[in-house]
């Protein structure tokens, strides 16, 4: 059962991915408990000032995006927190990936990396972060219409992905063949 002072905790969304409010990070109990070894900050120009102290002992990543989010290009700053993201994870870390109040912003980057990593269309990617963190609400008008728009780019980079594998697979079959005629 979801209370209204969760808003103020970290959620676990996948294994080494967690999404919260900024306030979190200053919960050094809570930071133990999950294992949080990176921390992904996701802020506008107009929080720079005070989402900026580092934890000691964590990695912290800032990452500053437009204010207006709904008539700026986004896109490369979900590729940039995707790639960070599968970093940490890949190697073995916990990165808890944050905003202001862990409703908007966090959640989009996070349901961004879904995305990215499970082939998720956006509406899923934004249900399921839901489901782990019932708070999360990206915005209406700024990252849920961003994340319709990134959809269809996840599925042209796997798809390209996919024939680059096929090709370079079948490329390597042929010089094999080829040695054996020999």
């Amino acid at each position: 059962e979801w209370s209204h002072e969760e808003r103020n905790t970290m959620h676990p969304v996948l294994p080494g991915l967690l999404v919260g409010p900024y306030i979190a990070t200053r919960n050094v109990e809570l930071l133990q408990r999950y294992h949080v070894t990176h921390i992904l900050c996701i802020r506008d120009p107009l929080e720079v000032r005070i989402l900026n102290r580092p934890v000691v002992g964590i990695e912290n990543q800032f990452m500053d995006v437009p204010a207006n989010v709904a008539k700026e290009n986004i896109i490369q700053h979900f590729d940039q927190a995707t790639l960070y993201i599968e970093q940490v994870i890949g190697a073995g870390g916990h990165v808890l990936v944050c905003c202001a109040d862990g409703i908007d912003k966090g959640p989009a980057f996070a349901a961004a990396y879904l995305m990215r990593k499970y082939a998720l269309r956006a509406v899923d990617s934004i249900t399921f972060m839901q489901n782990r963190r019932y708070c999360s609400c990206p915005s209406a008008r700024g990252y849920r219409i961003k994340l319709l728009e990134y959809e269809p780019i996840c599925d042209a980079r796997r798809q390209f992905e996919g024939n680059a594998n096929v090709q370079g697979g079948s490329g390597r079959r042929r010089a094999a063949e080829d040695d054996i005629g020999d």
